[in-house]
């Protein structure tokens, strides 16, 4: 017999309580909150309130999505008021606007057909993570943030499930787990639901326990310096100070530089001023690249067809060798602004008229020696099929390099670092994260983080770091686990059915 609910739930506040439950739970297990497990059944109150007989999907799902994604990108107030230089009011208007967006187009969806159509555990979960794919390649040209299985880039155990199914395999397997462990407290006579939890979590830690007794195999390891610089973002503002910053980051390049390191990472916008042309620089390191290849970030204007284009770059300086990536996946409001040509009075009430980056189209390896560094540039680390891309190309190590600066001191810093090491993780390779005044890191590729500094102070990071040739599962097959998953909808559809057509048989 299945669960009955009573007519408190249906009572209208009962469900706002419930939904503010999920999402205070879902809150709480993001990267920056720390507890991670709360994910695995943050969507029970949630899907309780949604299975009452007069329940709200619509406005049940607003407003999990709404408090979830307005409290978790909070950051964003820094990043467009006090870094971007838009007024508050704006700032908290397009805030409010993207969490808006985000809870209708991305939770309403999945609380609707759950209340409305289906109740059936994987046709939901692929929902879910159909969802978020959505979210990470449309929404503003894609924001793939926020996802569930970034809840559990500390736990390496669980991690290590992403080299196999990838990051929507881990979020499609968490939701799961969720429904299932629905299932069991409304429904605890049906006996299947145990079974199937216990299938759900085996899947989930079997590939941690196969990395535990076979760990990822390399030949060599390289030693290699990242360096953050960590001055305050308001100096580089400030003419009068860069030359005081210039002197600060180069007696950094050449402490790493004395320590015999195989390389020299510095991140996005590491100095104050344009490095490309400005010469007394580059000589410097040039002179510098003789001994050590040094990898940093710097904005390059060029010609392309009589029109002057701004890249933001990622620069191997290598015996006094320039070679260039561009960064392909640009930050939506920050590097480009979405629909600029509809949009343009309000691109120029937020950003003024300066003009926006372009954005590259070559798959470049900076390599040097036997390091083959696939580039990667801030917010490109969210897009997966970029590191992939490099992957491909024959990358043996990952260099991500960021200004974090435009987070502040909240959990933005911690969300994209999370994110890197699912990348870390999916691709089977250690990253190299240099980041402006944190977090910068190690990340080994399993995921473990054995030296970083998130304080936003000067700090050389040197640790040594393995490179990979090995191609995860994930790699060489993408997300083929739903292959798997389409006839096993189509199998419970049919069974279903056929149960339906049985009773009315009787």
């Amino acid at each position: 017999m299945a669960f009955s609910f009573n007519n408190t739930i249906n009572k209208i506040y009962m469900q706002v309580i419930f939904a503010f439950v999920s999402a205070f739970l879902l809150i709480l297990s993001t990267a920056g909150f720390g507890l991670s497990y709360f994910v695995f059944f943050a969507f029970i109150p949630l899907l309780y309130a949604l299975s009452a007989e007069k329940s709200r999907p619509i406005l049940l799902g607003m407003i999990t999505g709404f408090l979830y994604f307005i409290v978790c990108l909070s950051w964003m107030m820094i990043t467009f008021g006090y870094f971007g230089g838009a007024p508050l009011i704006a700032a908290l208007a397009l805030l409010i606007f993207i969490s808006f967006i985000g809870a209708f187009f991305f939770f309403v969806p999945f609380t609707y057909v759950f209340a409305r159509f289906s109740k059936n555990p994987y046709i939901l979960a692929l929902l879910f993570v159909l969802l978020e794919a959505i979210k990470g390649t449309v929404f503003f040209g894609g924001v793939p943030w926020l996802n569930l299985a970034q809840s559990q880039y500390k736990n390496i155990l669980i991690l290590q499930s992403v080299s196999v199914f990838g990051e929507y395999g881990l979020s499609f397997l968490i939701m799961l787990i969720n429904i299932f462990l629905f299932n069991i407290i409304t429904s605890p006579k049906e006996k299947k639901n145990i079974p199937l939890l216990i299938i759900s979590i085996c899947v989930m830690i079997l590939p941690g326990l196969f990395r535990a007794l076979y760990p990822i195999e390399y030949k060599e390891i390289k030693k290699i310096a990242v360096i953050q610089p960590g001055y305050n973002q308001e100096d580089k503002w400030d003419v009068n100070k860069w030359l005081n910053i210039v002197n600060d980051i180069n007696l950094q390049v050449i402490k790493a530089s004395n320590a015999n390191v195989d390389m020299i990472v510095l991140p996005e916008s590491s100095y104050p001023l344009k490095i490309l042309s400005a010469d007394f620089l580059l000589e410097f390191l040039n002179n510098i690249s003789t001994k050590t290849p040094i990898i940093l970030g710097a904005d390059r204007r060029i010609n392309i067809d009589n029109e002057s284009r701004l890249f933001n770059t990622m620069v191997l300086i290598d015996n006094k060798t320039l070679h260039f990536y561009d960064k392909r996946h640009l930050t939506p409001f920050g590097e480009y602004f979405p629909f600029e040509n509809i949009l343009r009075p309000v691109k120029e009430f937020f950003f003024g008229k300066g003009s926006m980056f372009s954005p590259g189209d070559k798959i470049n390896i900076l390599s040097s020696g036997s390091i083959k560094a696939g580039p990667v540039i801030c917010f490109e680390s969210a897009f997966s099929p970029l590191i992939n891309d490099s992957i491909m190309f024959g990358a043996n190590l990952l260099v991500i390099i960021s200004n974090d600066t435009w987070f502040g001191k909240n959990q933005g810093r911690i969300q994209h670092l999370a994110v890197d090491t699912i990348r870390a993780v999916e691709y089977g390779r250690a990253v190299a994260r240099a980041t402006q005044d944190g977090i910068s890191a190690f990340i080994m590729p399993n995921g473990n983080i054995p030296l970083m500094e998130d304080k936003q102070i000067p700090q050389v990071l040197i640790q040594n770091v393995p490179l990979v040739e090995h191609k995860t599962f994930f790699a060489l097959y993408g997300n083929i686990w739903i292959a798997f998953i389409i006839p096993l909808i189509y199998y419970e559809i049919r069974k279903k059915k056929k149960l339906k057509k049985n009773d009315h048989g009787k």
